[in-house]
């Protein structure tokens, strides 16, 4: 019964939050109640107990939400009636024989994928025994080509549903609109991240989020990463820790002896690789290519991407993504404008020498065609979803439901004496 969870789903999800529970009836306290009487037709804890399971499982529902799967049952109900009652779920032969074809094309797909990937000799006795294999597999999750068949039928019957209920409807979806929405996203994102660098960052880098709005301050870098001997570098990063730590109140400027263990430490990085310092500063001062040179010297692979190149890495003063000293470098006295580059400077993977490629406006980004097309496609969904509440609501009210509230509320309160 439950495995046509799509758009009506949704639609019947904003009408449980909507509608809630109507009146009670009088029900004794039995270990298999009458939740809901529809139509005169009682069903019992038994059925709504394995319509919950189904939603708990494809994680629509907690354990306990017996209000959720009465509503999802009595809207399924509903749908079902209307279906029926339009002759939606009717199909002409020519229509069935392309569901068959479609559905057996699907099969034997999802086979030939199975035996592929599990195939060790390739003969026709084991591809043979594979194959079975396959459809013992897939059987266990309830596939096969006669379910596959009955998928298509589902969709094509729910599509059916969509286009009776969206007839006449008004759809569309103003350019008006469309900017009027990205705009109060726009104005949401700078209120959540205008002077938050970190937290802009941090959604950015590791949630993936994308904002439609940019801090003041960022700049884009690109640079020529040299990776040095391991042993090298980790005596420069140990000393330059052990010098840090010297540093107090009382001693802002740390130890000195420490201070000279990293300096000398710190020669060493460089002096490994001072040919190629001097020979990437001597072409540069002559007009030379950054591009160019992180293309013979450089050995951050994030630079071999054209995109990445372009885009540079967005680097602001409160950066928190990046190497410090990388951020630092960024923002020293070297790197003034666009076309600047730095001194050369040690970070976690090497030696780094930057260039100032731009800077990246502060504010609402440009409303482009791709942000355009995601905005129009949801202010779309929206629209369609009120007409399938506007729909099921009226379809509700052609029926008696009559819902044992008191006992919808004590399996609520002790979901343990539900039955198993």
């Amino acid at each position: 019964m439950i495995r046509h969870l799509n758009r009506i789903w949704a639609l019947c999800m904003a009408l449980v939050l909507a509608l809630g529970c109507c009146a009670a009836v009088a029900e004794e306290n039995t270990e298999n109640p009458v939740l809901v009487t529809m139509d005169g037709e009682e069903y019992r804890l038994e059925t709504i107990k394995d319509v919950l399971d189904q939603l708990v499982s494809a994680g629509y529902a907690a354990e306990d939400d017996y209000e959720l799967a009465i509503e999802y049952f009595v809207q399924d109900k509903t749908v079902q009636s209307k279906i029926t009652e339009w002759g939606l779920d009717q199909f002409t032969e020519e229509e069935l024989e392309a569901f068959r074809n479609e559905a057996h094309s699907e099969w034997e797909s999802a086979l030939d994928s199975y035996v592929s990937y599990f195939l060790t000799e390739d003969t026709d006795e084991a591809r043979a025994q594979v194959r079975e294999e396959g459809v013992a597999y897939f059987s266990e999750f309830g596939y096969s080509e006669e379910a596959f068949e009955e998928n298509l039928k589902v969709n094509a019957t729910y599509d059916k549903l969509e286009k009776k209920i969206l007839e006449g409807k008004d759809t569309a979806v103003s350019e008006e609109a469309i900017r009027a929405e990205f705009e109060a996203t726009a104005a949401q994102h700078q209120a959540a991240v205008e002077g938050n660098v970190a937290l802009y960052e941090l959604y950015k880098a590791y949630y993936g989020m994308e904002f439609w709005f940019t801090p003041e301050g960022y700049r884009s870098i690109i640079h020529i990463l040299m990776k040095v001997d391991d042993a090298l570098l980790t005596a420069y990063t140990e000393a330059q820790a052990a010098y840090e730590e010297s540093k107090s109140e009382e001693n802002p400027d740390g130890d000195a002896e420490l201070k000279a263990a990293m300096e000398a430490a710190q020669a060493a990085v460089l002096a490994s690789k001072q040919a190629e310092i001097d020979d990437i500063y001597a072409r540069l001062e002559k007009g030379e290519s950054f591009v160019d040179l992180i293309a013979q010297y450089g050995e951050d692979t994030g630079m071999a991407d054209p995109a990445t190149l372009a885009e540079g890495y967005l680097v602001h003063k409160d950066s928190v993504i990046y190497d410090a000293a990388f951020t630092a470098a960024a923002f020293s006295e070297k790197m003034q404008k666009p076309g600047d580059f730095s001194d050369p400077v040690i970070g976690s993977y090497g030696i780094h020498i930057l260039y100032y490629q731009k800077d990246i406006p502060g504010g609402t980004i440009d409303l482009s065609s791709e942000i355009s097309e995601e905005i129009q496609e949801s202010l779309y969904t929206e629209k369609v979803n009120s007409f399938y509440k506007e729909a099921l609501e009226a379809w509700k009210a052609e029926h008696k439901i009559v819902y044992n509230q008191e006992a919808i509320d004590a399996l609520t309160a002790a979901p343990e004496t539900a039955a198993e």
